[in-house]
């Protein structure tokens, strides 16, 4: 598999021109509108970039916000910015989620949450381990207070993208699903928040077998915006039959600078609706959610007005399975450019039926030649 190192830094083809953005909400048969119209949030200043590069053999370089590695957990790390999540990777050479930051970096411990921030952005990432859950609800609640918290302390009360790893996710206890009992308790704390269900971030949501309990997250000094699908039914207004509590995430958010436009993906799979499609058929689910993929991203270049449409920059990819995992990454590889880098690791998805799920990060790709702004 090729795999070449990328950015989310600011798309030299986006970078002279001005991007304000209509906040509106998808309108289909499945969904009803949330998010009413309003001015656009503050631009953010575009500081942090994604690359999927080697790991690092030394030390962290200081513009290193984050340094993510697929494998063995890091137990105990002297700099708070390394973060080892329990998930194999896929392919012969072992790549990190990387971000950095063009701006001064600090970082540090609070609360027992490793975090490092720039003035703009906050990456962090707090770990429970299987002794320090005993209740599943709790324990989730308790983790996402105590980050709430953080951010609010260090000034950075907007989350943009979240990514949670949750042992044994499919497992059923009490008369519920891990998920159910982790969706449960992400709610109980979110809810907290005014009106939450309208600033939700991206996220993801994938099951190791390590015992305990990972939450990674981007948060922001600004708000980015939600973005729904129009295939799907919103996560957070999913039936009863999927839990006593509805999954709180936005499908994507969209997060604009004064230099470009980016989307972060939350991990899509092969639900229409809000039903699993092609239970069992890793090739025809991987197709449902590639559709799904356009459609998102069909839906966010029309809240952009300078923008035709988004191109991927970073794709990562969860499998059920590594048993016909090479087939699927030829195909994506097809669908979406040999050139995109893939960072492919095998996890439990949300659901029992679902065998594989896709999370991005896109850039938006201009609708006009570029125009210089005034100074």
């Amino acid at each position: 598999m090729r795999r070449t190192r990328t950015g989310i830094a600011a798309d030299d083809r986006l970078s002279r021109i001005a991007t304000p953005l209509a906040r509106s909400e998808s309108q289909s048969q499945h969904m009803s509108p949330r998010h009413p119209k309003s001015t656009p949030p503050p631009l953010h200043r575009g500081s942090y970039e994604l690359r999927y590069e080697a790991a690092p053999a030394s030390a962290l370089a200081p513009d290193v916000l984050a340094c993510v590695r697929f494998g063995t957990p890091i137990a105990s790390a002297a700099d708070p910015r390394e973060i080892g999540i329990a998930l194999p990777q896929i392919g012969g050479v072992a790549l990190a989620e990387v971000w950095r930051s063009r701006l001064p970096v600090t970082y540090g411990v609070s609360d027992g949450i490793g975090w490092a921030q720039d003035g703009e952005v906050v990456f962090g990432h707090l770990r429970l381990e299987a002794d320090q859950i005993s209740n599943w609800r709790q324990s989730t609640t308790d983790a996402y207070v105590r980050m709430e918290r953080l951010l609010r302390r260090l000034g950075y009360p907007h989350p943009l993208r979240l990514w949670n790893f949750v042992s044994d996710i499919n497992v059923e206890r009490d008369g519920a699903e891990r998920y159910q009992q982790f969706s449960l308790g992400r709610r109980n704390a979110l809810k907290e928040r005014p009106g939450f269900e309208n600033a939700l971030p991206a996220a993801t949501a994938i099951g190791t077998r390590d015992g305990g309990l990972s939450l990674c997250f981007l948060a922001a000094r600004v708000p980015g915006e939600p973005v729904e699908n129009p295939r799907q039914v919103s996560a957070f207004r999913y039936p009863r039959e999927y839990g006593p509590a509805s999954p709180s995430f936005a499908r994507a958010t969209q997060v604009r600078s004064a230099v470009s436009v980016h989307l972060f993906v939350s991990g899509t799979a092969s639900v229409v609706g809000h039903r699993t499609q092609h239970p069992g058929e890793a090739r025809a689910q991987l197709e449902e959610t590639l559709r799904n993929v356009a459609a998102l991203l069909r839906h966010a270049a029309g809240r952009t007005p300078l923008a035709t449409s988004y191109r991927p920059i970073g794709l990562k990819v969860y499998f059920r399975s590594e048993h016909e995992a090479p087939a699927l990454i030829a195909r994506l590889q097809s669908h979406f450019g040999a050139d995109v880098p893939l960072l492919c690791v095998v996890g439990d998805i949300c659901r029992r039926d679902l065998l594989l799920e896709i999370e991005g990060v896109f850039v938006a790709a201009p609708r006009v030649p570029a125009l210089q702004v005034a100074a």
